[in-house]
């Protein structure tokens, strides 16, 4: 059995749990550092002790999958509020160096992440200051961005002029010099590539959009990965939380000699041409991008493809996960049942452009769930592996085309599914998942990895859409109330995140048993249990939970 050890970039379960996972589906030993040793965005993470161990395991594994931010500052938290300078940043990343230059067989695939300009006025995952300026900076970024280009208007450049003017000096200096930094980090990494320190390089877009700072960056880094001739080995692209599962998947890849081929079918015929929230590219592109890392292609037809991959995206525009149970539920009977002082908050959604565009999404004539819900089962008959995208909405599963897969059991024959967060992690995630179990039935899938592959599967299900789509809402406008609290997905007190943790087990508990009978019926398994959920960052925007899943 191959080993590889793997250093996440933070320890949330999208970052620590899904690489391993899928790793065991994979066939493979993956090996992670104690979660404590890892940052989140109230403890540092424990870099002497992370370094100790990757010292340690890389005499004993085939590769390291490895995140750049974790061992440079702490995480992807803490690199967006960190004060260190570049000197004292580099120093820490020569480890690197020294386990390459002791172990010249080892592959180290990194990723370092191109530093997001968070459009919302929050502070949760920022410098304090972002809750008074962070729209008006991510503004500001974007015609800055443009002016450079000489692709302003008049109007713009009065509009950039007088942001800059109600934004302090100090912020936007300091903000200003932290990407400075960050940036110099990401063209290191370039540079280590070229040495030979690095065998691959992800350079993972945050939070993308057309224009911003961020947007410049990424584009000066593949413009020197292109001119250094280095595009087999290094690549900028939209994603972030992904990446661990991806680069899992182009390791796998590239021992097992695959080159996958992938063919995308989308929901509606005006799917291909939109651009979803947080990118910056066209589905098909985005597609492109996320299939690079495994050199993987597009292809014309399911006939001559490895995967066949629906993708469930937007006929209109991308609306809001969190919203769809409250368009279906109806806002006015929430209202009615709604205690005084959440009857504005109620109010503010019914005016949110957002909830607009959720609705109108899940009302359009423009996409038809029930024939691709079809379309997904004729595919899983004719034994094609099939796997769903489905980034309709951000931020959770549609709603609408859950209602109609999870009525047939063969759903459970999926290669991969996914619907959390962002297009970009959905679509890493789904293709990482889809290959890695094409690879495993071409090798010989041992009881080990169906289990694993169902396990993770099981996992979306309840994750992306029992979660995410379903229960994070009912949770916010049922459960916080209760506690005082207005409807957030940000860090709640101590004492109220055990109170919401345990609502949110008991939810999610009742949903688990639902997609249990899914998988009996399927004879794909003899029980499937959930236990361990927990809320890792104290807040209702993500869930972790274990499944023990015992096969037919």
């Amino acid at each position: 059995m191959k080993r590889i050890a793997i250093l996440p970039l933070d320890d949330r379960p999208v970052n620590y749990d899904y690489p391993l996972i899928l790793a065991r589906a994979a066939g493979a030993e993956a090996l992670l550092p104690p979660r404590e040793f890892l940052g989140n965005p109230w403890r540092a993470s424990q870099h002497a002790k992370l370094v100790d161990w990757l010292r340690a395991v890389s005499g004993q594994v085939d590769a390291i999958i490895l995140s750049v931010d974790t061992l440079a500052y702490g995480g992807l938290i803490r690199m967006r509020v960190s004060d260190e300078p570049f000197e004292s940043v580099r120093q820490r990343l020569l480890a690197l160096r020294e386990i390459k230059s002791g172990n010249p067989g080892l592959k180290i695939i990194a990723s370092s992440v191109i530093q997001r300009v968070c459009r919302a006025n929050s502070s949760e995952e920022e410098k304090p200051y972002w809750a008074d300026y962070g729209a008006r900076m991510f503004r500001l970024s974007c015609l800055e961005h443009k002016s450079a280009l000489g692709e302003v208007s008049v109007d713009e450049l009065s509009e950039r002029d007088t942001l800059r003017a109600e934004i302090p000096d100090e912020v936007y200096q300091d903000y200003c010099q932290i990407r400075r930094r960050n940036h110099a980090v990401n063209r290191l990494m370039i540079d280590w590539v070229e040495e030979g320190v690095l065998d691959y390089l992800l350079l993972p877009q945050d939070d993308t959009a057309d224009y911003g700072w961020n947007i410049s960056e990424a584009r000066a880094l593949q413009a020197s990965i292109r001119q250094r001739g280095l595009t087999a080995r290094a690549i900028t692209y939209p994603g972030a939380d992904e990446v661990g599962c991806l680069l899992l998947a182009r390791w796998v890849c590239q021992e097992a000699g695959f080159l996958p081929r992938i063919y995308a079918r989308y929901s509606s015929s005006s799917s291909a041409t939109l651009i979803t929230d947080y990118e910056d590219r066209p589905m098909p592109e985005l597609i492109k991008a996320h299939l690079a890392p495994l050199d993987g292609i597009l292809v014309a037809g399911p006939e001559s493809a490895d995967v066949v991959l629906f993708v469930n995206a937007p006929a209109i525009g991308q609306g809001a996960g969190e919203y769809q149970w409250l368009a279906l539920k109806g806002l006015e009977n929430i209202r009615s049942h709604l205690p005084l002082d959440l009857v504005e908050y109620v109010d503010q959604v019914a005016c949110d452009p957002n909830f607009l565009k959720t609705r109108r999404e899940m009302e359009t004539p423009r996409r038809s769930p029930e024939e691709f819900t079809r379309a997904i089962l004729s595919s899983l008959k004719q034994g094609c592996a099939t796997a769903i995208a489905d980034v309709a909405f951000v931020n959770g599963s549609d709603l609408i085309l859950g209602q109609q897969l999870f009525c047939h059991p063969e759903i459970t024959q999926l290669a991969a599914y996914g619907g959390w967060n962002t297009a970009g992690n959905t679509l890493g995630t789904v293709l990482a998942q889809a290959v890695l179990r094409v690879v495993a039935l071409k090798q010989g899938a041992t009881s080990a990895q169906q289990a694993a592959h169902l396990g993770f599967l099981f996992a979306r299900f309840l994750d992306d859409y029992g979660f995410q789509a379903v229960e994070r809402t009912r949770s916010m406008v049922e459960d916080l109330p209760g506690l005082g609290l207005l409807p957030t997905v940000q860090r709640l007190p101590e004492e109220a995140a055990e109170k919401i943790e345990a609502c949110v087990s008991a939810r999610l508990l009742r949903q688990a048993d639902a997609f249990e009978k899914l998988f009996i019926a399927a004879g794909m398994a003899r029980s499937v249990k959930v236990a361990e959920i927990y809320l890792p960052w104290k807040r209702l925007f993500e869930v972790g939970f274990r499944v023990d899943i015992e096969l037919q």
